[in-house]
């Protein structure tokens, strides 16, 4: 329960009472994997429509974007995506900004799975941020890897607060050791716990129910952040 879920849950929660844009800006494409069959159902060709001919202005955003439900739409990544480090393109770090430029306003909200590298994808979805959530197992190399992300946010010259999501909980002393290094940051939102029947169910493609008791720790993290009247 990485990233990839985090922001499959968080979209699914706040597209109950608020409109949310969801970007795959990974080159592996798990959320892209995940909402396949949204995908063939609206005959998007992903090796065609996806976030890396948005980036290459080979595409128009509003030509791209799949509708999940009445709240949430969705932009597609594929493995093409990769050639965008090495494209020589100019004004390549806010490329992503200008193509949302003209849909943000149709939007509460816009959530982006990023590579965890910090490469020119990262960057152009940082330049269009207003935070940042980082989720972080309980683990030393993990927790030592914020210092580069928010190393990458000040040379850019950015002012985004990251807030701290722990993932993969499990009750056991090392996780609860370094869980307590977590909570001393102030930008700290929440632990999310490691569920099997979760799991499942991404491995599955099987969508979410609110009411299921899997989704209360991204419901807590969410009001940490936001507060209770916005979720």
């Amino acid at each position: 329960m990485g990233k990839s879920t985090s922001a499959i849950l968080f979209s699914t929660i706040i597209s109950k009472n608020s409109n949310v844009l969801l970007i795959d800006m990974d080159a592996q494409a798990s959320l892209t994997s995940y909402f396949n069959e949204y995908l063939e159902k609206s005959k998007i060709n992903v090796e065609h429509i996806n976030i890396y001919e948005i980036l290459r202005k080979n595409l128009v955003i509003n030509n791209s974007i799949c509708t999940i439900n009445q709240n949430l739409d969705f932009i597609p990544s594929y493995l093409n995506l990769h050639f965008f480090n090495n494209d020589n393109l100019p004004f390549k770090e806010t490329r992503l900004k200008k193509a949302l430029y003209c849909i943000k306003n149709d939007y509460d909200y816009i959530i982006i799975d990023t590579n965890p590298s910090l490469d020119f994808t990262l960057i152009n979805a940082l330049v269009v941020s207003d935070l940042v959530i980082s989720p972080i197992p309980a683990e030393k190399w993990s927790i030592e890897s914020l210092e580069a992300l928010d190393f990458k946010i000040k040379q850019l010259d950015l002012n985004l607060p990251i807030y701290i999501l722990n993932t993969r909980f499990k009750n056991n002393n090392s996780n609860k050791f370094y869980l307590d290094i977590l909570k001393q940051n102030s930008n700290f939102i929440g632990s999310i716990r490691e569920r099997e029947d979760l799991n499942k169910r991404i491995a599955q493609n099987v969508g979410f129910s609110l009411n299921e008791d899997y989704t209360s720790d991204y419901k807590k993290a969410l009001k940490n952040l936001f507060g209770a009247e916005q979720i």
